[in-house]
């Protein structure tokens, strides 16, 4: 789904859904096998393509926008 409507690649989709699931982005990291700064990186991405500048308003939007349905 956040592929689909937010035109995320696979890999900026997984580390999306452990950040909203409360994972710091270092506990994502690790989860995904990926460096710190990739995985810094790849949030700015995301922060991009989902039109928010914040972990926080990333969450809110994956909880309770569209991709929550």
């Amino acid at each position: 789904v956040l592929e689909r409507l937010y035109g995320l690649p696979a890999a900026e989709a997984r580390l999306a859904r452990i950040v909203a699931s409360g994972r710091s982005l270092q506990d994502a990291a690790e989860q995904l096998g990926i460096a710190h700064n990739t995985a810094r990186w790849t949030l700015q991405n995301v922060f991009a393509k989902t039109d928010t500048t914040r972990q926080a308003a990333l969450v809110r939007l994956l909880l309770t926008g569209p991709a929550a349905i």
